[in-house]
């Protein structure tokens, strides 16, 4: 639900306190309990440390339930509650150097000791879930969320579904472990999940780290295991017995501790350094930031912790967090803005998708001046309209999206439009689905963006063939279908603006280049609902030629690989489509001699899957993929435990350091080249 501005904050320091009090925990119920938080990261912070200074410096207006006080989070209605032995506190946060060296300072004239003489552990913050995992006698017998600190929801059922994470413990068991660690849902996961849940119609989900908390609290396992989940672990509750694998005493720090965990076979948190001065650990804080958008999951700062636990017994704890760690946070992927606009863009499916303008407001190293609003029951859902004010995030290379509406401006909802606003034909909504399409095929915007898809690189890879060009070609009526494409001649391409003779017969060539690209890329290029690359390619590898797939039935394309009904459906649907079939008629009587798939099962790369990352200098990516797919290779769309090949250029990011830690295989860009030529590729 949307509000109105709220009232303005007093000045007198009581009321100041009990208007920070009430606003800090307002915001504590919407982040853990509605998951529809208003205002960023630091801004919570810094009402937080406001708080925290006010009653540092008036004692008797703290109270024993000062938001100051608690961790905050609530119970989850229909969940058991467990409490904590020891209590799972958060973490205090900064936000730049300066107050890094004073937090050091400040424990280094607590501890009497010169400041370099502390060692400190630094490891990722991981953006998930706080979970603690018991086990007893190498057993794990509960799973208990951070909740308030000491008492938080039984999720044992959901973390029994969570892969790579043992059910027993490997070795000499200590006789009672209290892991302590994050519950993430890596990028490439949450990406399955959208994909499956738009395949299904469903509402998408907003961001890996929501997902994963809320997967965590499911009451169905089952709903749970669908949705996958890591675990990593980066500290100790109670423990007994456990030892460290390089002295087999108990560890007397946190990387001893970290080794004994993963020498019992559990995750632990990664990235994990040792520095024994600041500038060391500035240095390793820097480097994680750089690399933050390669990591396979998402990290939205360093942990710097003392690693000695005698220190750290000695440094104690504080309300909410530890004395001896601090949470460096990364620079804030969150902004509020103003909505000036909402439009829709049509898409080559017909599909209307709102979108919001904005006044442009710096995130994550970019400036955001337009957000996607997805479709109507998302719109529905933000309640968003002109004059709003909205808190946007944007995560990695994730598109910017509206988290919610944080001050309502005057006026009505925004609705969807009616009609087409290119073409205002009647809009047809989608039964079961969010999608509100127009029906018209012969729409202007629907051609335009059907070209731009069928001239892509993942499809014929036309050369000269942009956004500008396609849109004179479209309003000027010289290309109505896909087909008309190879209906153009010079004089007409040279007649348009900014293209002369040289640039009409370099799209020419293109055109003529693109008329035996391989099957795979004229499906995907057709623009098939529910038919991407992947689905392409299995197509192609079925039937030899364009004619062949036109005259298969529904049952044969489901008794494919891979594809199920729907996708079956929709492929037939497709090309029994009275417009559709006048196109390939046409594209066919116009030359285009798509090639039949070269992929060879019994090729001799067959069996074996194929990675890359990184820069190549001797062959495209694309090209370099096709190459080991016409061995009979498969390509992988990750670094995991079903590669076999790891292929390295230049720059290749964290999925080298992934795999080489899995054991996958890994071969420069020249050694590739060498294994080609010796398979006759």
């Amino acid at each position: 639900m949307t509000r109105g501005p709220r009232p303005g904050p007093p000045s007198s320091p009581a009321a100041r306190v009990a208007w920070l009090t009430d606003e800090i925990r307002r915001h504590d119920r919407l982040y853990y309990e509605s998951d529809r938080p208003e205002i960023s990261d630091p801004e919570y912070d810094a009402l937080l440390r406001e708080l925290r200074d006010l009653e540092e410096a008036h004692p008797e207006l703290r109270s024993p339930d000062s938001p100051t006080q608690r961790v905050p989070g609530a119970a989850v209605e229909g969940l058991q509650q467990a409490e904590h032995r020891l209590p799972m506190l958060s973490l205090e946060n900064t936000y730049d150097d300066g107050e890094v060296r004073e937090w050091l300072e400040s424990i280094a004239q607590f501890l009497g000791a010169p400041a370099d003489s502390l060692v400190f552990a630094c490891e990722p913050k991981l953006d998930g879930a706080a979970l603690e995992i018991i086990y007893e006698q190498g057993r794990l017998t509960q799973a208990v969320t951070r909740g308030d600190g000491r008492v938080g929801d039984d999720v044992t059922h959901t973390v029994r579904t969570i892969r790579g994470l043992p059910h027993a413990l490997e070795g000499a068991a200590p006789a009672r472990l209290e892991a302590r660690g994050e519950v993430i849902m890596t990028r490439a996961a949450f990406e399955r999940v959208n994909k499956a849940r738009e395949a299904a119609g469903e509402e998408l989900f907003i961001n890996p780290r929501n997902t994963a908390a809320g997967t965590l609290k499911l009451l169905d396992p089952a709903l749970a295991r669908a949705r996958p989940l890591t675990f990593f672990g980066y500290g100790l509750g109670e423990v007994e017995g456990l030892r460290s694998p390089a002295t087999g005493a108990a560890p007397r720090g946190h990387r001893e501790a970290m080794e004994a965990l993963a020498a019992l076979g559990l995750p632990t948190a990664l990235e994990l350094s040792v520095r024994g001065d600041l500038a060391g650990v500035l240095a390793h804080h820097a480097a994680l930031l750089a690399r933050r958008d390669e990591l396979p999951f998402e990290v939205d700062g360093t942990v710097i912790k003392v690693d000695d636990f005698r220190l750290q017994e000695r440094l104690g704890l504080r309300a909410r967090s530890p004395r001896w760690a601090i949470a460096y946070k990364f620079p804030a992927r969150q902004g509020t803005t103003v909505v000036l606009d909402i439009g829709v863009n049509v898409g080559r499916t017909g599909a209307l998708t709102p979108g919001a303008i904005v006044a442009p407001v710096h995130v994550a190293g970019v400036t955001i001046t337009s957000i996607s609003l997805f479709n109507r029951d998302e719109v529905a859902r933000l309640g968003i309209k002109p004059g709003d004010r909205v808190l946007i995030e944007r995560a990695g290379d994730v598109i910017p999206h509206v988290v919610g509406v944080t001050h309502s401006g005057p006026g009505e909802p925004w609705r969807m439009p009616e009609a087409c606003p290119v073409c205002h034909t009647p809009v047809r909504a989608v039964e079961d689905e969010a999608v509100v399409r127009c029906p018209n095929p012969r729409c202007p915007a629907v051609l335009k963006r059907r070209i731009e898809h069928f001239v892509s690189r993942a499809a014929l890879d036309i050369e000269g063939v942009g956004e500008k060009l396609i849109g004179q070609l479209v309003d000027g009526g010289h290309v109505k279908r896909l087909a008309d494409l190879y209906a153009l001649d010079e004089a007409t391409l040279a007649g348009l603006e900014r293209m002369g003779e040289l640039s009409a017969r370099n799209v020419l060539e293109g055109l003529e280049a693109s008329r035996t690209r391989p099957l795979a890329r004229l499906i995907n290029g057709l623009g098939i609902p529910h038919v991407g690359e992947t689905v392409a390619e299995k197509l192609a590898d079925h039937f030899p030629t364009l004619e062949a797939l036109r005259a298969a039935g529904v049952d044969e394309l489901r008794g494919l690989a891979g594809i199920g009904p729907a996708v079956a459906a929709s492929v037939r649907a497709f090309l029994d489509d009275p417009d559709e079939r006048e196109n390939l008629d046409l594209l066919l009587a116009r030359g285009l001699q798509p090639a039949a798939s070269t992929r060879r099962a019994d090729g001799p790369l067959a069996g074996q899957t194929f990675l890359f990352t990184g820069t190549l200098a001797r062959l495209s990516r694309r090209e370099a993929q096709e190459r080991v797919k016409t061995l009979g290779a498969t390509l992988l769309s990750g670094v995991s435990s079903k590669l076999d090949v790891l292929v390295v250029g230049e720059k290749p990011g964290s999925k080298l350091k992934k795999a080489q830690e899995l054991g996958v295989k890994v071969l420069s860009e020249d050694e590739f080249v060498r294994l080609l030529e010796e398979s006759g590729g």
